[in-house]
């Protein structure tokens, strides 16, 4: 009879850790024809689109700076976060608004791997309350099976519960498309869009700040590739520049940061290690509110290639000096 083998804690995560990464990669990799099996889920074909028919970032909401707040109610500091920020600034009244959050494992809130459902559902309520005709929670995940992911992770009841419709695809099955030719792009000269984007009036982007194995951090131009429908695309070229070159041409006109758990290694699926520095970081300018986030981890964000990039396209400003912060507390 073979003898059990006996695994203490620290090689199980170790093993653990190694088969999370395995599995993101190989969904990276099925983003793009099903898998190799394009028989089971062929792409469907999208139709042609400019840029101009994608939302415009609202005007009101363009005011520089950042506010962060903290605190460890987290509803109340993402409350406290948008009260600074002014609800006269969010212009949503009667408008669509789309909400980008990261819900692409199937994990606890507290393994930080996406964004918190206490923020989400938070934030839809302010939303309404701002006067959005709609708040729908989007998001275009690594998981075949939505219902039991967006369960496991909370975003599906904090949404529901909070008045917002959900429009979450598995990644084998995006949503109807459009491809938009990025002018100028070198990286990414096409990219297929998912129709939730273009049927949106104002984008509010919602991330949760993490490590990421391809991209050292995942923060809120990282998110936006969940906007694609081919995500595998996007890792299959150089991805810095195509985080970048994305951002051109998706422009959320609010971009709030789940900063409140953060983890800190074997990203993006985990399970690593998680700090709290319990922050919700909120601005208009997505390169401003990436740099800031890179200081919770100890990392320049110079040293984070679609950063430096976003920067020289003109997507924003990653110069903190020449920001006003506010910080406040809950």
């Amino acid at each position: 009879m073979r003898a059990r083998r006996k695994y203490d804690r620290r090689e199980f995560l170790r093993k653990t850790s190694v088969w999370a990464t395995t599995a993101v990669a190989s969904y990276m990799l099925s983003a793009s024809g099903c898998g190799g099996k394009g028989d089971l889920c062929p792409m469907p074909e999208g139709e042609e689109a400019e840029v101009s028919q994608l939302p415009e970032p609202e005007a009101k909401m363009s005011r520089p700076g950042l506010v962060v707040a903290r605190g460890q109610d987290l509803a109340a500091a993402l409350r406290a976060g948008i009260d600074a920020w002014g609800f006269s600034n969010l212009g949503f009244y009667g408008k669509r608004v789309l909400v980008k959050v990261n819900a692409a494992f199937a994990r606890a809130p507290e393994e930080a791997t996406t964004t918190h459902p206490e923020l989400l559902a938070e934030a839809v309520r302010a939303f309404r309350e701002a006067g959005a005709a709609e708040v729908v929670v989007y998001d275009h995940i690594l998981q075949d099976l939505v219902d039991p992911t967006l369960e496991k992770n909370g975003i599906g009841p904090a949404a529901r519960k909070a008045g917002a419709k959900l429009a979450i695809y598995p990644v084998r099955r995006p949503g109807p498309f459009r491809n938009v030719r990025i002018p100028g792009a070198s990286a990414l000269a096409t990219v297929g869009i998912l129709e939730d984007v273009f049927n949106a009036d104002v984008i509010v982007n919602m991330p949760k700040a993490k490590h990421h194995s391809g991209a050292r951090l995942s923060l809120s131009l990282k998110n936006l590739i969940g906007c694609t429908a081919d995500m595998g695309k996007m890792h299959a070229v150089n991805l810095h520049r195509a985080i970048a070159e994305l951002s051109t041409v998706i422009r959320p006109s609010l971009v709030v940061m789940d900063a409140t758990s953060i983890l800190l290694d074997r990203g993006p699926g985990g399970p690593g290690n998680v700090a709290r520095p319990g922050k919700v970081i909120i601005g208009a300018d997505p390169v401003a509110v990436d740099a800031y986030a890179c200081g919770l981890f100890g990392v320049e964000p110079s040293s984070v290639g679609y950063i430096t990039i976003a920067q020289e396209l003109g997507v924003g400003s990653a110069d903190l000096s020449k920001l006003e912060i506010w910080e406040v507390e809950a």
